[in-house]
C-alpha cells in the first residue's frame, strides 16, 4: 500500500530511474504505509477492506521540505509525517501479521526514497540536486495497492480515494 505523489515526479523521476530499483520496477513515486504480503488470489477478498479503511482518512496537504538520509538512502521526508504514521497504523491494526518495515524497525518513518543502496559520491549529488527543489507542495489523495508479477514487475491493483475534508 502506497500513497502515490504525483507533484514530485518531475523532480525524482529521472533520479529514481537511475538510483532506484524500484522505479526500474514500475513503482512511482511514493511513500510507503504498509507492506501486506498475501498470495496473489487473496488480494480481491482485502480490496473491500482497503476501501473501507480509506474512507476513515482525509485527504491532507503536506510539503516535502527536507532531504534526509538512511546509511546508503536518499530520501525526502514530509513536513507533516504524523498523518503518514496514522495511516500505517490504521492501516496495521487490520492487518496485525503485516508490520510496518517487516518489524525491523521500531519506528515508522515515512518517506519518499529517491536514491537506494548507492555510493556515498552518488547520495552526495542526489541530496544537492532534490535541495534545489525545495520545498514541493502536495497532497495526499489516495492509496494505491501494488502487486508485483512474476518477473518482478510492479503494477497499481486497485486505488482509493482518501475522503474528501467536510
Amino acid at each position: 500500500m502506497i500513497i502515490p505523489i504525483p507533484e514530485v515526479e518531475p523532480i525524482v523521476g529521472p533520479l529514481r530511474l537511475e538510483y532506484d530499483e524500484t522505479a526500474r520496477l514500475g513503482v512511482p513515486a511514493h511513500i510507503t504505509v504498509l507492506i501486506l504480503f498475501a498470495r496473489r488470489q487473496s488480494v480481491g477478498t482485502e480490496i473491500e477492506t482497503l476501501r473501507e479503511a480509506c474512507r476513515s482518512i482525509e485527504t491532507f496537504p503536506f510539503s516535502f521540505t527536507e532531504v534526509r538520509r538512511f546509511p546508503s538512502t536518499v530520501y525526502l521526508h514530509p513536513d507533516k509525517s504524523e498523518a503518514f504514521v496514522e495511516i500505517t497504523k490504521t492501516l496495521a491494526q487490520l492487518w496485525p501479521q503485516c508490520e510496518p518495515y517487516n518489524g525491523i524497525h521500531d519506528e515508522v518513518i515515512p518517506h519518499l526514497t529517491v536514491a537506494d543502496h548507492v555510493d556515498i559520491r552518488s547520495l552526495v549529488m542526489v541530496e544537492d540536486s532534490l535541495r534545489r527543489h525545495l520545498p514541493v507542495q502536495c497532497v495526499a489523495r489516495e492509496t494505491w495497492l501494488l502487486t508485483s508479477d512474476h518477473a518482478g514487475m510492479w503494477s497499481r491493483k486497485a486505488f482509493f480515494s482518501l475522503a474528501s475534508p467536510e
